[in-house]
């Protein structure tokens, strides 16, 4: 499916061009456009005062801004006109496209601009195993009140998708203690030896499968040297600022598509802080070690970075991404 499979009968923009859009907003009126844009949450500052501009434009100046903005009339999929029948009412679309291009994310508004949900929808293999793991991890996690479940599980042409609630709220990043008190709430009963952790097993197991076998005498390395427990965690994957929401004064995850039901206590908080660094702050790996050391409060903190950045590799790896980085300061770390 392309993009224009998504679409609805409605005027849409493109941003952040038009040949190479992140994401295409339906913008009718200055109410819809204002739902639209929640699905656009940069985090540079470019992309942001580029946001900012032209939802100002939609909210007081709609005619201009569709002029400017060069607004396109859409016209309605099968896949809306099949959710049209599932769900009972005439609906407006928004499309997000993920840069890794696994999958496109769908806000649904209704005729009265309300937002009524988002559409996880996948694109490849790729997309489709994330999707398995967002379903696992709302299935476990709704149960225990961290999340709210799915509105709906479906297929259409035999693609599987789920539509999930709204959440109302801002993204931004969050302190240090309020990082650390919502990873604590992914903890499950029981902790385990390194060599005898779940995640470390399946870990070593998936290493082999896809040809990485090199990197597993370093974990056993690392198991035979630790001295700890690490207790068992539902683990998010890809723990990260822009996938934290502020709700009602309360942080709530979401994007777990890299959900791991057996995880290991400290890998979200690494990744926490390891995409910060990485990503925002541009750290090299020497800077990058001692930031993540400085931020997560643990023992064996170089060892578990050191495993970590294995666990990087490999799904760079399963993921057809580049995984340069993650292999240079693994090295880097080895040596020093």
């Amino acid at each position: 499916m392309n993009k224009n499979d998504f679409f609805s009968n409605n005027s849409y923009i493109f941003l952040p061009t038009r040949k190479n859009p992140k994401v295409v907003l339906a913008v009718n009126n200055s109410s819809q456009a204002d739902n639209a844009f929640r699905l656009y949450n940069p985090f540079s500052f470019k992309a942001k005062c580029l946001k900012k501009t032209i939802w100002y434009l939609f909210s007081y100046f709609p005619t201009f801004a569709k002029l400017i903005c060069r607004a396109e009339k859409g016209v309605k999929s099968d896949f809306l006109r099949y959710l049209e029948v599932k769900l009972e009412q005439t609906l407006v679309s928004s499309v997000y496209f993920a840069t890794t291009g696994d999958k496109v994310v769908i806000q649904l508004q209704s005729q009265e601009s309300e937002v009524i949900g988002y559409i996880k929808y996948p694109l490849n293999k790729v997309g489709l195993i994330h999707l398995k793991n967002e379903i696992s991890a709302i299935e476990a996690l709704s149960k225990i009140k961290l999340i709210d479940s799915y509105i709906l599980k479906d297929k259409f042409d035999k693609t599987p998708f789920v539509l999930l609630p709204p959440l109302d709220g801002n993204i931004d990043s969050i302190n240090d203690s309020d990082a650390l008190e919502l990873s604590s709430q992914f903890k499950r009963i029981g902790s385990f030896q390194l060599a005898e952790h779940p995640r470390i097993i399946q870990l070593k197991i998936s290493l082999r499968a896809n040809g990485l076998a090199e990197y597993i005498h370093i974990i056993e390395r690392i198991c035979n040297g630790s001295k700890k427990k690490y207790s068992l965690v539902y683990e998010h994957g890809d723990f990260t600022p822009w996938n934290i929401i502020k709700v009602n004064n309360k942080y709530v995850p979401f994007d777990f598509e890299h959900f791991v039901e057996d995880g290991i206590e400290y890998f979200d908080l690494i990744k926490y802080y390891y995409q910060i660094g990485k990503l925002i702050e541009g750290f090299h790996a020497n800077d990058l070690l001692a930031h993540i050391s400085t931020k997560v409060d643990a023992i064996e903190i170089e060892e578990l970075l050191k495993v970590f950045l294995i666990k990087e590799i490999l799904r760079n790896t399963e993921e057809n991404e580049e995984c340069n980085f993650e292999i240079k300061m693994l090295e880097m770390m080895e040596n020093k």
